[in-house]
Formats: structure tokens, C-alpha cells, sequence
């Protein structure tokens, strides 16, 4: 039976997980060269995001994507090297993901790194984060000409939500007196 370990991370507390959930990315991903384990889960219910979680240094969590449900018109060969470093002789045997970026408070920006996608081999769970030349690290997620429907709609949901506040607000003050006055 499998021993269940867990981490102290900053993001999500305690996680709990068995060795045989864990990637393993003998080289680590480019600028985290210390996280070599990593767990990956979904980012929400029916999300095509997932959390890249570093076993090594919990307080490192990467947003991934696959990034052929983005781009499924992509198209990159793993060579030989790289599969032989996961231990993966074939291409039917990988997940690929590539990390996302979100700048704060633009999330209409975000954008994902095409052109270092981790391959990870899903018998031995072994991992590593590829170059590929022909696309671009900073890939933008949603389309310049979606863009200005994202965020109309998202100033709608803040208009929505913002009037809600105030909704809540004005019953909490028209509360708040009656109780003050019961006390007294």
C-alpha cells in the first residue's frame, strides 16, 4: 500500500499525495532548477487549467494548459533526446503542458509559453520541459479580436457584482442600527 505524503504549500495548505501521483522533471522547468517534483491537478471543476504544484519548493505553483485544447492546429515533434530522457520511445505515451502567465488584474493578457512545453511520459511519470523554436513563449490564450467581448463582459460581471455590494451594504446598514438599538 502506498504511503501517502503531503507538502505545506503557501497556495492550497496542507496537500496530500501518494509518490505515484508525483512528476518527477529531472532538469526542472528553465529559472526553477531546484523544483524537480511537481503534482498536477485541476485548477476548478471542468477547467481546462491545472495547477503544476512543486513538491520540492511549495511555494511554487505554475497555471498549465494543454495546449493543443488552445491550439489544436499545433503541431511539434519531441526528438529523439528528449524522449529518450523520459524514458518514452513513442509519442503515444506523453501529456503535454505548457505554463501560463496571467498579468495581475489583466487576465484578458494571459498568455502561455508554446515554445518550452513539458512532456511528461504518463507510464513512469517522468517529465521534461522542451524547446521548441517555431512558436512563441508568449503566446496570448485569448485572441486579440475576443478580447474586447472578455472584458465588456467582465465589466458587466463587475457592474452585476458591484451592485450586489451595494445591495448588501445598504441592508447591513439599515440592520446594523436595529440591532445597535436592541443592545441599548
Amino acid at each position: 500500500m502506498a504511503m501517502a505524503m503531503e507538502i505545506h504549500g503557501t497556495r492550497f495548505g496542507v496537500l496530500e499525495f501518494k509518490e505515484e501521483e508525483v512528476i518527477i522533471l529531472n532538469e526542472g522547468l528553465l529559472g526553477f532548477p531546484l523544483s524537480r517534483r511537481f503534482l498536477l491537478f485541476p485548477y476548478g471543476q471542468d477547467s481546462s487549467f491545472f495547477w503544476l504544484q512543486s513538491v520540492d519548493e511549495p511555494e511554487i505553483a505554475f497555471i498549465v494548459i494543454n495546449p493543443f485544447d488552445f491550439f489544436a492546429e499545433m503541431e511539434f515533434v519531441i526528438q529523439d533526446a528528449d524522449a529518450d530522457a523520459i524514458g518514452c520511445p513513442s509519442g503515444d505515451e506523453v501529456e503535454i503542458f505548457s505554463l501560463v502567465t496571467i498579468p495581475e488584474g489583466r487576465p484578458e493578457e494571459m498568455r502561455t509559453n508554446l515554445a518550452g512545453p513539458v512532456v511528461v511520459n504518463t507510464v513512469n511519470r517522468m517529465g521534461r520541459q522542451i524547446l521548441i523554436k517555431e512558436y512563441s513563449p508568449r503566446q496570448p490564450l485569448i485572441p486579440q479580436d475576443l478580447r474586447q467581448t472578455y472584458m465588456q463582459e467582465r465589466e458587466a460581471e463587475n457592474r452585476r457584482v458591484g451592485r450586489q455590494d451595494a445591495r448588501r451594504r445598504f441592508r447591513r446598514d439599515k440592520v446594523v442600527p436595529q440591532k445597535i438599538a436592541a443592545v441599548g
